[in-house]
């Protein structure tokens, strides 16, 4: 690959030189006074420039900022107020365990810890939905 970039930078400093001969060649046929000129004149232009922003970003700003709260939807942060009841079944239940004993089943055997990571690489957010259904349920199970 650094041979691909070496080739490109030297075709790119080609053309720099290229453009940098003809430039020379244009300013040769100008006499000192003209380009004193034109050097007093970029310096005006762009230093003028540069000076119109840097006065713009000191400059008193003429509308004024307001600051406001975010607000925030009450159903993408769990508060004591918004609590998701689940209402699961028994059954719903037996198969939730069921097949969290199957997953800690996994990691105990060198196939099952393959399987496991299978799962955690091709489903990546099924783990932390186990999780967190996990501590719904817990919680369901406190306020009854």
């Amino acid at each position: 690959m650094y041979g691909v970039f070496q080739k490109l930078g030297d075709k790119v400093e080609e053309r720099q030189r290229e453009i940098a001969i003809y430039l020379n060649d244009k300013v040769v046929k100008l006499s000192s006074k003209q380009v004193v000129i034109g050097l007093v004149l970029f310096c005006i232009l762009f230093g003028g420039g540069a000076g119109f922003v840097i006065w713009q970003a000191f400059d008193k700003p003429t509308t004024t900022v307001r600051i406001r709260s975010i607000s925030v939807p009450r159903h993408t942060i769990p508060s004591e107020s918004n609590k998701v009841v689940l209402g699961l079944t028994n059954s719903e239940i037996n198969n939730f365990q069921q097949f969290q004993q199957y997953i800690d089943s996994l990691l105990k055997t060198k196939k099952g810890k393959a399987t496991y990571d299978s799962i955690r690489h091709n489903r990546p957010g099924l783990l932390d939905s186990l999780s967190i259904l996990r501590k719904m349920y817990h919680e369901q199970l406190k306020n009854k």
